[in-house]
């Protein structure tokens, strides 16, 4: 039977999304953290887009696992905690449990307590002898991880930090090297990281990947502005917002925004934020790397890239990491 630990405490708790949606909407390109879009309606949206034709990154990398688990396994040592930050279903996870012995423990590390149970519920039917400890917080907040790493003991252990999807893509370069500094410190002794990153490949590939022709990526980004209309007491019409997806050529990433159809005003919390036509609020990136350019990036949170295992079309790539 598997092992299920007590959740950590430590929650994001709704002055913290309330502080962080004004905050962002009050800049001159008003914005919203991608980090919400995970509500109990968000993810099973999420789990939809991963099945579209159009999205290639979910399907690309699960038969990169397919192929290569075994392989990224006999690289591993035995008796190593894999921490796995934004956990998800457990989908991923569970083709490299099935080709490692001796895991120690599984550590699925989330925001969202609803995500965890999700988790929880997929992986221990499928592996009743592993020790499931869970662990709520926000990998993205070093001071959190910090604490977290030193209270639970992780940071005097062996653990593989396992990052799938492209979700490091969808922060700012400077964010993305802290956020890998946190997995630095969550490797702990003699550790490794393994990172799944979106490359560079069509624009129209990319353009249409965040843009199904069904408008479930739409409906996706639209539900952020529904779940602060429920949380937060908003007022946002979302017939007034179209979805838009952009490719900036600059940044090498695709842009989700989110545009008003119209001169509006929306209140949120007693507070009241001003829309004109066009205006749009930028909901999320998702940066497209080459191996160079990651690797580059890897480098400045003291993380040396190690070996690489790819597709045949070279749309992406997983990536193992070991600290410099």
């Amino acid at each position: 039977m598997s092992q299920v630990t007590a959740i950590n405490q430590q929650s994001i708790t709704d002055l913290d999304f309330l502080n962080d949606v004004l905050h962002g909407l009050a800049q001159q390109q008003k914005s919203l953290p991608c980090k919400y879009f995970y509500d109990d309606k968000g993810a099973a949206l999420f789990e939809q887009i991963t099945s579209l034709q159009e999205y290639y990154v979910t399907r690309t990398e699960l038969a990169i696992l397919e192929d290569y688990s075994k392989a990224i396994a006999n690289r591993l040592p035995e008796n190593l905690s894999i921490i796995e930050p934004g956990c998800g279903s457990g989908k991923k996870v569970a083709y490299l449990l099935a080709h490692m012995s001796n895991v120690k423990t599984f550590v699925p590390f989330e925001i969202s307590s609803e995500m965890l149970n999700y988790s929880l519920a997929h992986l221990s039917p499928l592996f009743p002898e592993l020790a499931i400890t869970p662990l709520l917080g926000d990998f993205t907040h070093s001071q959190m991880v910090k604490q977290l790493t030193k209270d639970t003991a992780l940071d005097s252990q062996t653990n593989l930090v396992y990052f799938p999807g492209s979700t490091l893509g969808n922060f700012a370069p400077v964010k993305a090297i802290e956020i890998m500094n946190n997995f630095h410190r969550l490797c702990g002794v003699d550790g490794y990281v393994l990172i799944g990153i979106d490359l560079v490949k069509e624009r129209q590939v990319l353009l249409d990947a965040y843009d199904d022709k069904a408008g479930i990526t739409a409906a996706f980004n639209k539900n952020l502005l529904q779940r602060i209309n429920n949380e937060l007491n908003g007022t946002f019409i979302l017939d007034n917002f179209k979805h838009e997806s952009r490719f900036n050529e600059v940044h090498s990433r695709i842009e989700m925004h989110l545009v008003s159809k119209c001169n509006q005003s929306v209140v949120i919390n007693d507070k009241q934020i001003d829309f004109v036509a066009g205006e749009s609020i930028h909901t999320e990136n998702s940066h497209k790397y080459t191996l160079e350019s990651f690797k580059n990036l890897a480098a400045q949170a003291n993380l040396s890239l190690e070996q690489t295992w790819q597709d045949e079309k070279s749309y992406f790539a997983l990536c193992l990491l070991r600290p410099m």
